[in-house]
């Protein structure tokens, strides 16, 4: 049962509170110190199940779809969450570009950065994340299960087109669209085109979860003496809604390298500085594929005019984009 409330959301704040207000309510009259202890408890549990339950928010606002005759939309239904993707066909021996937005974003922010791949011919797919673009909602928003549905609906399209995805599967991921694609990377034995990667771009990449956990405590002003059993709190609404096969028990589980790493040519766009993320992030990631058997596979540009938000359109990340995967193609053909 409460495996249950965790997975939903407001079940357990407002079982708590109408829990608490029945108790007190019975108390009334008989016993003041219990009285004012079962309301005071109230409160608090209350505010614990609240503050717990931010931490799997999802966008208030949602970038429009894309409305171009160049996309085909398909809206595919993935275990009763409608994820909507967006194909842009390109030659029939070409490969698949798989691209992937950030937080509060949408495939629509992803138009400029499909460029560079469009002009090489290549198939081009976009994916509206849940509660993101006309993609479905989840109850409790979280990277893990936005993977779940994402292999799930490449898989679908996989079936569906299986010619296009014959010739090499490249990731583009902004943001938390990269710290996806690392987890794709991780789980990639339940996709059925694990064996078609070939390179990985990641765009100012989130790498972990703890900074953000972090940052929701600051956001809140969670006091520190209570932050170790919100985490607690968290990490047990997280397995209820992931696991049992993917449970986690500590932060460090969701970051790099726990959480993913790529095992093909990797190339990391960053916004220097990052006014979002700042730099812990993009140096965890730098860190860990420097160490066997990662080391080589990664090509880092610091770009200085380059935003972590608001850049859809630059030109000097495409520069870099263009060249590195010319480079990619040209290394793969000489082989």
């Amino acid at each position: 049962m409460l495996q249950w409330a965790r997975r939903r959301k407001n079940v357990l704040p407002a079982s708590v509170g109408s829990l608490g207000i029945l108790l007190s309510y019975l108390l009334l009259g008989h016993s003041l110190p219990a009285f004012i202890f079962i309301i005071l408890a109230t409160i608090f549990f209350v505010y614990m199940e609240v503050v717990t339950q931010w931490s799997f928010r999802a966008p208030t606002r949602r970038k429009p779809e894309i409305e171009d005759s160049n996309w085909e939309r398909m809206a595919l239904n993935i275990n009763g969450l409608t994820l909507v993707h967006y194909l842009q066909r390109g030659r029939k021996d070409a490969p698949l570009a798989w691209v992937i937005h950030g937080w509060t974003s949408g495939s629509m922010r992803m138009l400029q950065r499909a460029e560079s791949f469009l002009e090489r011919g290549w198939n081009v797919l976009l994916v509206d994340l849940p509660d993101h673009g006309g993609s479905g909602g989840l109850a409790k928003w979280s990277a893990e299960e936005t993977t779940t549905h994402l292999i799930a609906g490449m898989n679908e399209f996989q079936r569906a087109n299986p010619n296009l995805c014959e010739h090499g599967v490249w990731y583009y991921g902004h943001s938390m669209g990269s710290f996806i694609g690392l987890r794709l990377s991780h789980r990639r034995t339940e996709l059925s085109i694990a064996d078609k990667f070939q390179g990985w771009i990641f765009e100012s990449p989130m790498t972990g979860y703890t900074e953000i956990h972090e940052e929701t405590c600051n956001i809140l002003r969670i006091p520190r003496i209570l932050r170790p059993w919100v985490l607690a709190k968290t990490i047990r609404h997280f397995n209820a809604i992931n696991g049992p096969q993917r449970n986690i028990k500590a932060l460090a589980d969701a970051d790099v390298p726990a959480w993913g790493m790529t095992s093909e040519p990797t190339l990391l766009v960053q916004a220097e500085p990052d006014e979002r993320l700042g730099p812990t992030h993009h140096q965890r990631l730098v860190l860990a594929m420097r160490e066997p058997p990662y080391d080589g596979l990664l090509q880092a540009h610091y770009l200085s005019d380059l935003r972590h938000s608001g850049s859809h359109d630059s030109q000097s990340r495409k520069a870099v984009v263009d060249e590195w995967l010319e480079e990619q193609i040209s290394q793969a053909s000489s082989v």
